[in-house]
């Protein structure tokens, strides 16, 4: 339910405390089935649902820092799910590309999963962050 409430369809995003109760949940393997399942799910969404995508790719970046290591090595089996967003289109009926936020989050995300030591600077950043805040 929380991965559900971090990526629902409201125009606000998801806060660091559901974030942090989801990653703390991808280590335990029951649990992480259930995230991933919902996370592959959401970022098949399209058209008026791209919230959904948009914030799942939130969730994700956020799971590389803090999520368990097993999360990183599968985003790396499904990069090319991940890549097929930086083409995605969505203009708002009011004529608004909403589809750029997706795209560069897209191609930011695939770019750190990409390079290793970019990881690991990312998940030491992530480790004093969070104890200077626990």
């Amino acid at each position: 339910s929380k991965v559900l409430e971090a990526t629902c369809n409201e125009p606000w995003g998801p806060h660091g405390t559901l974030m942090a109760d989801i990653a703390q949940a991808t280590r335990n393997f029951n649990e992480y089935q259930m995230i991933m399942t919902i996370l592959w799910k959401r970022l098949n969404d399209r058209g008026r649902n791209w919230r959904h995508v948009l914030k799942s790719l939130t969730v994700m970046e956020f799971l590389v820092g803090h999520g368990a290591e097993r999360f990183i090595d599968e985003l790396r089996e499904h990069t090319y799910q991940i890549q097929t967003l930086v083409d995605f289109q969505y203009v708002d009926s009011s004529g608004r590309d909403q589809g750029l936020t997706v795209r560069r989050k897209a191609q930011a995300l695939v770019s750190l999963i990409n390079d290793k030591e970019k990881i690991r600077e990312f998940r030491q950043k992530a480790a004093a962050n969070r104890d200077k805040y626990v």
